[in-house]
């Protein structure tokens, strides 16, 4: 019965690991991001100054709209994976790595947030990297 209750502690141990691996790459990924949304900030700050068109003000307008709740979404998410890797390390020190169904839920959860965030990111940056190239 120990071989099976080693096994279970073994790959519950696997899961932690694996779920920080993930966040922790996650936290890479928004630092870059951010980055980028700061320097798109930039451009359309560089655009705004440059350009008087309506048209143009208005299509700047809409991507500032979608940079700031990029820029809001990405807070959150620091936020909460931050969060899930602080229970990590208090389950660690409690020796506790019993992860129960709550915190695989709230993980799988917090992976479809970041995925459509992600996704949003990147279709938010080629539209603004096409209308650059038009505008300018």
């Amino acid at each position: 019965m120990e071989k099976v209750e080693n096994n279970v502690y073994d790959t519950q141990v696997f899961k932690y690991g694996v779920y920080h691996k993930e966040n922790v790459k996650w936290l890479q990924n928004l630092t870059f991001y951010r980055e980028e949304l700061s320097y798109f900030d930039t451009l359309i700050e560089d655009v705004k100054a440059k350009n008087t068109i309506l048209e143009v003000l208005n299509q700047v307008f809409v991507f500032e709209n979608r940079l700031q709740s990029l820029h809001r979404e990405s807070d959150e998410l620091l936020q909460v994976i931050n969060q899930e890797q602080w229970g990590f390390v208090d389950d660690a020190l409690g020796k506790e790595f019993l992860l129960g169904e709550e915190i695989c839920t709230q993980h799988f959860s917090l992976r479809d947030r970041y995925q459509v965030f992600e996704n949003e990111f990147i279709r938010t940056k080629h539209d603004f990297y096409k209308c650059l190239s038009k505008i300018l």
